[in-house]
């Protein structure tokens, strides 16, 4: 398959990494809210509850809260990857075998990969599951999975910060108000941009505006910054 039109001219694919509960999923929906409407994404939890349906052990596992097996894991996230890039992936890699797996991947495929890494407080994670009354939330269900992100991830973490030839990684508060943690996440996302497309700005035009419903200024903000983002974006496609 060909290579598709990179996201600025810098990432091949976007993975979204992260505790269930900790704001993954509405940052998603912010990102192709604001900016990138047409990126393909998917949750691994969504891929598996799916297939669940058809195959009992992966729902007794999925509602057990247990891991699958990393074999049939990477399977399911190389299946999406090469059929949508640019696309993005909510919860893979998960331990260090399945990074291991992935950077042999993308090394393969020449990508470069933007890790988003979520963080969260185990008491909002808490309260916004049990909010949302999902099957596999139920509290003990909720502190397994806590568990275990905070054994496995910090390993998957340091494979990753190994590789900076491979990866960039973004740090968010999950803790805070989505539209605050969006913010963050697009100014780091400028940060990360080429200095290049900063040099002569004069075609690039975005603008600022502000809603009487919106609490905060953040709203405003996001769509000012992904004004920005789209403008440079066709600035690169023109150019290419």
């Amino acid at each position: 398959m060909a290579r598709q039109p990179l996201l600025l001219e810098k990432w091949d694919f976007i993975v979204l990494l992260g505790e269930s509960g900790g704001g993954k999923g509405t940052l998603v929906h912010n990102i192709k809210h604001y900016w990138l409407k047409d990126l393909q994404a998917a949750s691994m939890g969504d891929i598996f509850r799916k297939k669940a349906a058809a195959d009992p052990e992966i729902k007794r596992l999925t509602e057990q809260g247990i891991l699958i097996n990393d074999e049939t894991t990477f399977e399911i996230f190389k299946e999406f990857a090469e059929s949508h890039q640019p696309g993005l992936i909510d919860g893979y890699p998960r331990n260090r075998q399945q990074t291991i797996e992935l950077i042999r991947f993308i090394k393969e495929k020449g990508w470069r990969v933007l890790v988003v890494d979520i963080y969260c407080s185990v008491e909002k994670i808490i309260e916004r599951l049990l909010a949302r009354n999902r099957a596999d939330d139920k509290l003990n269900i909720v502190y397994k999975r806590h568990t275990d992100h905070m054994y496995l991830h910090p390993l998957v973490m340091e494979e990753i910060k190994t590789r900076p030839d491979l990866f960039d990684v973004i740090r968010l508060d999950g803790n805070l108000n989505s539209e605050i943690t969006f913010t963050h996440f697009l100014l780091d996302v400028l940060r990360l941009v080429d200095m290049l497309y900063f040099y002569d700005l004069s075609d690039v035009e975005t603008f600022f505006s502000a809603e009487k419903s919106e609490a905060t200024i953040n709203p405003g903000i996001n769509r000012w910054i992904c004004g920005f983002l789209n403008s440079i974006q066709e600035k690169m496609a023109v150019e290419r």
